[in-house]
């Protein structure tokens, strides 16, 4: 059998404000005493998985945002490309890390995004932290594409949203957190809406097979009736997080067999 360069890979959906719920997740894996040897993240996943590569606690991670209106973030801009920028979302990213740069990182770190234009993936490990998250984070059409070493790069759920992809080659256990809804709610017809239900159509669709790439996953899927942008029910949404994912750790003979 071949030997993999990790044993313990952790990969974090995307999900926007439902990211809270990776914090949960973490706090999980903490208290059983599982910590990855590498950890990649799209999108929500991706700020998350930057924040905990760099040595925070989940509960220093939720401490950190859950005391900011994360709505403050979403600047207007009308462009061709865009409804709205994250430029002050990637300075508050850029002013609480202690590094800046993902190869700096304690934990290797991946951070997913996709070449929009040659529509291929685009795994970072190296490279500036604020601007590749924005990047990963950046949905089509909602918000502007950012522009990496030549590559119009956007969100890394339009390929891949559960990063499982990138760590099966890498890692002998592949432990999986998705907290994307996998039901839609009633349909609006104006045009923000119709672009972000495309999104979620394309991201519900690749990331069932993601899901079977993971040796253990955690479908969080009490908290569907959370909107993206739901910054009030940060709590409710770690916390169910939480215990989700202790239920599954509790039960799995996986992670029974890994603490022998």
């Amino acid at each position: 059998m071949e030997h993999k360069q990790y044993s313990i890979g952790l990969a974090l959906s995307g999900g926007g404000v439902r990211g809270f719920a990776h914090i949960g997740a973490l706090r999980a894996l903490e208290d059983v005493g599982i910590k990855p040897d590498i950890i990649a993240g799209v999108s929500a996943g991706s700020v998350v998985a930057s924040f905990y590569a760099s040595g925070m606690t989940a509960d220093e991670i939720f401490n950190l945002f859950s005391n900011i209106d994360m709505s403050k973030f979403l600047q207007v801009d009308i462009s061709k490309s865009g409804f709205l920028k994250l430029d002050k979302f990637k300075r508050f990213i850029e002013k609480n890390l202690p590094v800046d740069n993902i190869e700096q990182l304690p934990l290797p770190t991946i951070i997913a995004a996709t070449d929009i234009e040659q529509q291929h993936e685009m795994p970072f490990t190296s490279g500036n932290i604020a601007e590749r998250v924005i990047a990963s984070c950046s949905i089509p059409l909602v918000f502007k594409p950012v522009k990496i070493d030549g590559s119009y790069c956007v969100d890394g759920g339009v390929l891949h949203n559960l990063p499982s992809y990138y760590l099966r080659p890498l890692c002998e256990t592949v432990i999986g957190i998705n907290v994307s809804p996998s039901k839609l709610g009633p349909i609006k017809m104006n045009v923000r809406s119709l672009a972000y239900r495309t999104y979620k159509i394309m991201t519900m669709k690749n990331v069932a097979a993601d899901k079977q790439l993971c040796d253990l996953l955690v479908d969080i899927i009490s908290i569907q009736q959370h909107s993206t942008f739901d910054t009030n029910s940060a709590n409710k949404i770690a916390q169910r997080g939480y215990f989700e994912t202790m239920k599954i750790l509790k039960n799995s003979q996986l992670i029974k067999d890994m603490k022998l």
